[in-house]
């Protein structure tokens, strides 16, 4: 990609706001360039006049700002880039998928359903009543891979297996005891779909911005750079990110209360979590989290069945239901 092509992307990628940093001074350069005062460019985007001038007239600006050009992005950070780009597609799609799902179920303007993503917690959702009260939270995971040892080791088809970390699942009850507040996971699997697999689909052009910037070290917060990137691929309907959508959509989706999964985690510790039978676990499988297998026939609640039951029968059956340990 030239530095004619990085900046036309940029102006895309972001249209009606100022471009991240060091991206401003690029930004700012372009203005200096088209005729723009550099003594006042300059000082709005708190650098030097002979520093913008500099920007504005080098031959390469980018490597002026970043100290590489696209030229020095190793492979394996384009394929690190095109992952990155891959997953948060797919978390998105799962999520706009579940807002959608939730709002033809209900046909209520009772509950509203708001977005928390923003703030990267473990809420994707809060669920709110008539009088602006929070009544539940809401977290969605994704499963695409998967178990094929799960007869042996879960006793579950691989099919109607679900892995959950044992640590989400303590977090979310001490979160929802501590704020009485009802957490819910709302699980949808696609078999063989992934980050990776999603990630083939993004322009080559986005892969390599974002590569370039984990390959820089002047670049600050590159999750909001790449949430940006993410956000162009869902306003321009990127052939990629309309086809997860619409598999995600028509998946089967499950509820899984905090209080049923820790229930089920106590009662199944040792069938389900095989990692407890395994001597030396930790030093075998290093990097791997201790995982809760549930079964998604026989363990899980069906999403329109939960909002049927709720839109029938009200929060109150709902959350009685929840902290039985039923849902």
């Amino acid at each position: 990609m030239t530095n004619d092509g990085i900046l036309a992307l940029l102006g895309t990628i972001f249209p009606d706001r100022s471009w991240p940093k060091p991206f401003h001074l690029l930004q700012a350069a372009e203005q200096v360039r088209t005729g723009a005062d550099p003594k006042a460019i300059a000082k709005a985007a708190r650098t030097t006049t002979s520093r913008l001038l500099e920007i504005a007239t080098v031959p390469d600006p980018v490597r002026a700002i970043l100290g590489i050009g696209p030229s020095d992005i190793a492979p394996e950070m384009q394929l690190k880039a095109r992952r990155i780009l891959g997953q948060l597609l797919l978390g998105r799609a799962a999520e706009r998928a579940f807002e959608n799902i939730y709002r033809s179920e209900m046909h209520s303007h009772e509950l509203e359903l708001r977005d928390l993503r923003e703030s990267r917690t473990d809420t994707d959702y809060r669920l709110y009543n008539g009088q602006g009260r929070p009544i539940y939270r809401i977290n969605i995971k994704f499963h695409g891979a998967r178990f094929r040892r799960a007869p042996e080791l879960v006793g579950l088809d691989p099919m109607d297996c679900f892995a959950l970390a044992t640590y989400k699942i303590h977090n979310a009850l001490q979160k929802q005891d501590k704020e009485r507040l009802p957490y819910i996971f709302a699980i949808v699997g696609v078999p063989q779909l992934s980050g990776e697999v999603v990630g083939r689909a993004v322009p080559d052009d986005l892969v390599e911005i974002v590569g370039l910037i984990h390959a820089g070290k002047k670049v600050g917060n590159k999750r909001d750079f790449e949430d940006q990137v993410v956000e162009h691929c869902i306003k321009t309907q990127q052939p990629g990110f309309l086809e997860t959508y619409q598999q995600i959509f028509h998946a089967h989706w499950h509820i899984l209360s905090a209080r049923k999964a820790n229930k089920l985690l106590r009662e199944l510790l040792f069938d389900r979590v095989y990692a407890m039978r395994i001597r030396g676990f930790a030093q075998q499988f290093r990097s791997a989290e201790l995982d809760m297998h549930f079964s998604l026939s026989q363990d899980l609640i069906e999403l329109r069945e939960f909002l049927a039951t709720l839109r029938r029968e009200g929060l109150t059956k709902v959350a009685t239901l929840m902290e039985r340990g039923e849902y």
